[in-house]
């Protein structure tokens, strides 16, 4: 089955087809061209690449938050439309989910992706590895970096072999803050890991995360600032 994958919902926007888990073109957003000009780039490229066209496509998977709220909606919008007009079938994935799963599932370590969320906050979530894979065993939630520290610490002191692979386009900015508390329990820093990394997105595809492309809707942890201020006018 031939999936066109897409994701606009942090700084690099990135594009991705696979065909039965193979993959067959991956493109990155480079420079500053706006993801709303450079997704449809993007997709363009991945199809030339793959020698295909739009009609050749069996089903189109859109990365569809948390992150940037503007960001979110410019690949969501896209891939929805697309799905559409081809009839053909439209999967959601949470950008925690798939930041989580850039690496290979591995015992004893655990997945924290951290998405940037202002006033020292996260995005975040922790996984465990299950099947190949990361799955997460907390909500999805946005929380003070103090608190997702305080609980991965709890995490560690439960497990004596646990590691703690962090991901995300926070994690440079909290990588030292972590590693001060837990030191060579930390898996050292990557830079591969600050973004959202399409290659392994596919196994995250499943009919438990299947939408209308008609009715679905961005995945936002809260609301944006100009709808908080205008509540706080009312």
């Amino acid at each position: 089955m031939k999936i066109l994958i897409g994701d606009t919902c942090l700084k690099t926007a990135s594009a991705l087809i696979s065909d039965n888990n193979d993959i067959l073109a991956y493109m990155q957003s480079e420079g500053e061209e706006p993801h709303s000009v450079m997704f449809p780039k993007l997709v363009e490229q991945v199809l030339s690449i793959s020698r295909m066209d739009f009609k050749s496509l069996d089903a189109v998977a859109c990365v569809y938050g948390p992150g940037s709220f503007t960001g979110v909606r410019i690949g969501l919008t896209y891939l929805k439309t697309l799905a559409y007009v081809l009839d053909i079938p439209f999967y959601v994935l949470n950008t925690l989910d798939v930041i989580a799963n850039i690496e290979p599932a591995k015992r004893h370590i655990i997945s924290i992706p951290l998405i940037e969320a202002r006033n020292s906050e996260v995005f975040t979530a922790i996984y465990e590895p299950e099947k190949g894979i990361y799955r997460k065993i907390t909500q999805y939630t946005a929380k003070h970096i103090d608190k997702v520290i305080e609980e991965i610490t709890d995490l560690c002191r439960k497990d004596e072999k646990a590691l703690i692979l962090l991901g995300g386009d926070a994690q440079q900015k909290y990588f030292l803050k972590f590693q001060e508390v837990l030191d060579d329990r930390v898996i050292p820093y990557s830079e591969k890991r600050d973004y959202v990394d399409l290659k392994r997105a596919y196994l995250l595809i499943s009919e438990q995360n299947r939408e209308n492309p008609f009715t679905a809707e961005p995945f936002y942890l809260r609301e944006s600032g100009a709808v908080r201020m205008k509540k706080q006018k009312r």
